[in-house]
């Protein structure tokens, strides 16, 4: 079910919007695709921290080694979980390449407050340092954690931004691939489904978006592809949605390029009949609800977040709104 929310924008969304096209895109436009560029992007987005503030937010370090491999690096927030509590699994955005639990701690600890749950967000490798696919392989080793840790799949939300959100979904079509355990929904923000920008190159002489032109995006983006196979299915997302996959909401403000992500997604989970809910909400800029503290529709998304695990959790299914 498609959701076009047609209220109009708030003044205050529209403020944010007008700030972000004069300060974040022109600023992206800039960084260079290097090392340096990425110390300066990370530099700068840990900045945009005192936007979201998350001073009191609990959290709980985790850089745990056991077991063979790397270790999972992350932090639980708002509390620890009990085993067979149900939790949220969150990823992070960030072009593969900037920010950390510690920049979304903010709204990490909304959304787990809204549902109820203690949060796990995982510390993935960034590039360039580490290309593709270091942050799938630790978005991999995070759930499997999650799971000898004694949480069980079915009490497992995944959620993630932008990049995390097709970490999110490279995760679910791995977890089939292997024939493991799925969990019980996704809860995406602006996912980026086409990492080649192609999609929102094509949306984009419709409308300017406020946080990055497709070419921007497809520079930066590039330090974490560094020459990989496009047609991985850990990369073309879509192609790893299949039968048996979990229920999804997606959430993508009307100003972004990346609404034809969110629609290539939805439309690649009807298609094998896997229950997908798509919101578009008019006015506002990718990632919107990280605004949760000024802006009316975060708050408003977040509650609908909430709706749609409730659901969940009544049903031990998909969100009975879904069948609409």
């Amino acid at each position: 079910m498609d959701r076009n929310l047609d209220a109009v924008p708030s003044r205050v969304s529209r403020t944010v919007a007008a700030i972000m096209l004069l300060t974040v895109r022109q600023l992206g436009s800039l960084l260079p695709a290097t090392r340096s560029g990425a110390r300066l992007g990370r530099l700068g987005m840990h900045g945009l921290r005192l936007a979201m503030p998350s001073w009191t937010v609990a959290r709980f370090p985790v850089h745990d080694r056991r077991g063979a491999g790397l270790a999972v690096r992350g932090e639980w927030v708002n509390a620890l979980p009990a085993p067979q509590e149900p939790i949220v699994y969150y990823l992070h955005g960030s072009a593969y390449f900037s920010c950390s639990p510690g920049t979304h701690r903010g709204l990490i600890a909304r959304v787990g407050r809204v549902c109820g749950r203690p949060v796990f967000a995982l510390r993935y490798r960034l590039a360039p340092e580490h290309p593709f696919p270091a942050a799938h392989q630790d978005a991999l080793r995070g759930y499997l954690w999650l799971l000898a840790g004694g949480h069980r799949a079915a009490d497992i939300i995944v959620a993630g931004d932008s990049a995390g959100g097709h970490l999110a979904l490279a995760l679910v079509g791995e977890l089939a691939r292997r024939g493991l355990p799925q969990p019980s929904g996704l809860v995406l923000f602006s996912p980026l489904a086409d990492p080649t920008m192609r999609l929102a190159a094509a949306k984009e002489p419709a409308l300017r978006d406020p946080y990055a032109s497709a070419t921007t995006a497809n520079r930066l983006i590039g330090m974490y592809l560094a020459g990989a196979d496009l047609t991985d299915p850990r990369l073309d997302v879509a192609t790893g949605i299949v039968a048996g996959c979990p229920p999804v909401l997606i959430q993508v403000g009307g100003l972004e390029i990346l609404t034809a992500d969110a629609e290539h997604l939805a439309a690649a989970a009807r298609r094998v009949g896997v229950h997908c809910e798509l919101q578009v909400w008019p006015g506002q800029v990718h990632v919107f609800q990280a605004g949760y503290l000024a802006v009316p529709e975060a708050v408003a998304a977040l509650s609908e977040v909430a709706a749609f695990i409730t659901a969940i959790e009544r049903t031990g299914g998909p969100p009975e709104r879904m069948h609409a």
